[in-house]
């Protein structure tokens, strides 16, 4: 066989995987989980939009989302404030009493077209874009040689590891590295990341959590650090069949949240919902920008 009938051969193989086949780290949090503890872990959802499905078994899968909530044509209306999908699931199990696994889970119909989503940079914006306060670096190959991590020269294009700093509900500081792979399918692309436990401890890039703290003047200062471990995501966009030009984005999450983030207190069912609402404006606007000519 010639080289170029083996890289034709090559190239029509890997558009017909799917993406537990072509995504190592999605096939891992989906059929082994992220770790929530020492001991125990937790799988992430199956997506909500399949690929394979005709445009009528699509329109059924966003009825049954939308349920009485969402009519079908304000989910798919080709608008910035269109309605969204959000569920946050607080009886994930298993489970730890001091840092409680928790599922956020939304989806939305955003416009756009799915080959300008295919690539990491564009990929890292969707999931950063909203990052309050946020600051992040990608680690170089030098840094991941220190700590013995490579990435095989096949995988360069679609394998990243990055630092992250950001603010979480205005409560929480949170400091950790991602580990990070995408891959493009026939009809979808999936970004899926992990907090990597090699970086628990580390001095540089080290995984961890400071509470907000307020003084008497209102002055907010980050308290003393604590180790943090048991998160991770993935993000699907898949191209919907009708209408022209229409895109299904949904994100599934898995975090712990130790009880001392939030002293208690249901956080997330009362400010998430507009953390989430700014994300879909932002993934819609970048979307449209684009595909602009």
């Amino acid at each position: 066989m010639s080289a170029t009938c083996a890289l034709l051969v090559f190239a029509l193989a890997a558009v017909g995987q799917t993406h537990e086949e072509a995504n190592p780290l999605y096939r891992t949090l989906r059929q082994e989980g992220v770790a929530i503890n020492a001991t125990e872990k937790v799988k992430l959802p199956e997506p909500w939009m399949a690929d394979g499905l005709d445009a009528k078994a699509q329109e059924e899968i966003l009825k049954k989302l939308g349920g009485e909530d969402y009519p079908l044509e304000d989910l798919l209306r080709e608008s910035q404030v269109a309605p969204y999908i959000l569920r946050i699931r607080n009886d994930v199990q298993p489970s730890d009493p001091k840092a409680p696994t928790r599922g956020v889970d939304f989806g939305f119909v955003a416009y756009g077209d799915l080959k300008t989503v295919a690539n990491k940079d564009f990929l890292d914006r969707l999931v950063n874009t909203n990052s309050k306060e946020g600051r992040g670096q990608g680690l170089t190959p030098g840094d991941l040689a220190k700590r013995q991590i490579a990435i095989k020269p096949s995988n360069e294009k679609y394998e990243h590891y990055g630092y992250v700093s950001f603010t979480f509900l205005d409560k929480v500081h949170l400091d950790g590295t991602g580990h990070t792979f995408w891959d493009e399918g026939k009809e979808s692309i999936v970004t899926a990341g992990v907090l990597d436990s090699r970086f628990l401890n580390d001095e540089e890039y080290p995984n961890r959590w400071r509470p907000l703290v307020r003084d008497e003047n209102g002055t907010i200062s980050k308290g003393p650090p604590q180790p943090y471990n048991g998160g991770a995501y993935y993000l699907k966009i898949t191209r919907l069949q009708a209408p022209q030009g229409a895109l299904f984005a949904e994100a599934h999450v898995i975090f712990t949240e130790p009880v001392k983030w939030f002293e208690g207190v249901n956080l997330l069912r009362s400010k998430l919902p507009a953390v989430v609402q700014n994300q879909v404006r932002s993934t819609r606007r970048e979307l449209q920008k684009a595909a602009s000519p």
